[in-house]
């Protein structure tokens, strides 16, 4: 039986108000029709905002919040459908930096198969590769630890995902890079003592560059082989 519009305002009242108050909606036909409205409006709100600082604000304190009672009671229970929540908090997950909560999410989500919004150019597990691998960079260059979300990303990468070989190749230059690096952050075969550490990094290297022939790793490959002969005829 439709409900009326009366009927209709009250229902999106008391859904808005549950949410207010960090409690999880139902999955029915009907609540789950509100949820979607609640979720638009709330969308909307944040794409007014303008400055980065107060999205990231909006999205931890206020969105976040508002959501996550009603994604985990989704994660908890046994129906499985598109759900649009989930995947928008995995994207402020990651953007208010709850890497391990984003990757775990976001696990289930590309499990599912669930789709990014409309104005996303690519899909889930080619956002998350892209997100983790421009965190790791900003990590690395701040003399952070990339780790555990770095290998957890890309063994997904390499054994589950099925990415564009750019993504790919990304991703494989990065990490042989990054057995690299000296004292000061920057990749460099000399700083390498280790024979192993290097072979390994230059396989990582000739991957990015099988997925990717521009990959620009020739350089670095020669001066690994060079490093790796000098230290073998010691």
């Amino acid at each position: 039986m439709a409900m009326t519009l009366c009927q209709r305002h009250r229902a999106r009242m008391k859904a808005a108000k549950a949410l207010d108050n960090r409690e999880a909606l139902t999955a029915s036909p009907v609540s789950f029709h509100l949820q979607m409205l609640e979720l638009e409006k709330d969308v909307a709100m944040l794409r007014s905002v303008q400055r980065t600082e107060d999205r990231i604000e909006l999205k931890r304190d206020v969105l976040l919040p508002r959501w996550m009672p009603t994604v985990e009671a989704y994660l908890a229970g046994d129906t499985r459908f598109a759900n649009p929540a989930l995947v928008y908090c995995v994207i402020w997950l990651f953007d208010t930096g709850e890497m391990g909560k984003a990757l775990d999410w976001a696990g289930v989500a590309i499990s599912e198969n669930q789709a990014t919004p409309e104005n996303f150019k690519s899909n889930l597990p080619a956002f998350v590769a892209d997100t983790v691998l421009e965190w790791a960079i900003m990590q690395a260059e701040a003399g952070h630890s990339i780790e555990p979300y770095f290998s957890r990303t890309f063994e997904n990468i390499r054994e589950k995902w099925r990415l564009h070989e750019d993504i790919n190749a990304k991703w494989f230059k990065f990490a042989g890079l990054y057995l690299l690096r000296d004292e000061k952050g920057q990749p460099r075969a000399t700083a390498v003592d280790d024979v192993n550490t290097l072979e390994q990094a230059d396989a990582l290297l000739a991957q990015a560059a099988a997925y990717n022939k521009n990959a620009g790793v020739k350089t670095m490959r020669e001066k690994i082989r060079a490093r790796i002969n000098g230290l073998t005829q010691l």
